[in-house]
């Protein structure tokens, strides 16, 4: 099935993969989608706490695609 999301590669601790694939496992997730799901709490811990981070027009038409 196709998807809009952007693919994203970064480095990571072993250790620090282990443990999150075992709490992707333990919460039924896939390790991407825990993964996401993180990253989507700490977005909006920040604007709680600093206000809406806006994107330039340029990032939200491209997403919008």
């Amino acid at each position: 099935m196709p998807t809009s999301k952007a693919p994203f590669t970064f480095h990571l601790e072993e250790e620090y993969l282990e443990k999150m694939k075992f709490i992707a496992k333990r919460e039924t997730r896939s390790l991407s989608n825990l993964l996401e799901h993180l990253c989507r709490l700490q977005i909006e811990d920040y604007e709680e706490r600093y206000g809406e981070i806006k994107l330039p027009d340029f990032i939200k038409a491209a997403k919008n695609k």
